[in-house]
């Protein structure tokens, strides 16, 4: 298992027509932002408890929260291999602890029951008894993310655009086609040591954009309730 340093992971929201502006606003700020990798899509595939208390602890802002999930990156469903990940915040600070599992997954044609049971059975050390209370596939979403970084490397900035969101609750099977109607919305994330607050408030005040909390697993399995 490792883990990574706590960090300022603050999210502003807009409309996707925006991306080219906020583009333009990376090039052009003064911290001298660059492309640090090249864009893909990134899948994540959330758990949560029977009574979905991760849902319910990011509904009402618990200061401290955490989300369960599976994630990975392209598009290919039929050969995934990825990483659990325990995505942990405490209010504007987040980090995270993750263990890679060996197995590929084949999400077109093997149940949830199986799935589950053979990450059940790599998940080593802490990730064993967090998928065991939270071994409830709720939702399962993907979008396309840039990575940009400032001169130094100190400050990093992503934006995520094409949103899709594909609710599990009610599926034995992996639901891979039944989209749920998300909003078209563009996430930038800012993220940063804390010793850098300063200029993280700097970044920030140049946005004209209010800062909101954001969460794609909150949306999304709102927007896939109000669809059911």
């Amino acid at each position: 298992m490792t883990a990574t340093d706590p960090r300022y992971e603050i999210k502003l929201t807009c409309d996707e027509a925006y991306l080219p502006d906020v583009r333009v606003w990376l090039d052009l700020h003064p911290e001298a932002f660059f492309e640090a990798y090249p864009p893909r899509q990134v899948n994540s595939l959330y758990f949560d408890t029977l009574s979905v208390e991760s849902l319910d602890d990011n509904l009402i802002g618990t200061g401290e929260r955490r989300k369960l999930r599976f994630r990975w990156y392209g598009t290919d469903y039929t050969s995934v291999r990825g990483r659990l990940e325990l995505k942990r915040k405490s209010n504007y600070l987040g980090w995270k602890e993750y263990h890679p599992l060996p197995d590929t997954y084949d999400l077109t044609t093997t149940t949830w029951e199986e799935i589950v049971s053979r990450m059940r059975a790599r998940a080593e050390g802490p990730f064993a008894l967090w998928l065991a209370q939270m071994s409830r596939p709720v939702l399962l979403n993907g979008y396309m993310r840039e990575y940009y970084e400032s001169a130094d490397r100190q400050l990093r900035v992503t934006l995520d655009y094409r949103q899709a969101a594909y609710e599990q609750l009610t599926h034995l099977v992996p639901n891979l086609r039944l989209r749920s109607p998300t909003p078209s919305y563009l996430v930038v994330e800012v993220k940063a040591s804390p010793r850098h607050h300063r200029r993280v408030s700097d970044l920030l005040s140049s946005f004209p954009i209010p800062v909101v909390r954001n969460s794609k697993y909150v949306i999304g399995v709102l927007e896939s309730l109000c669809f059911l």
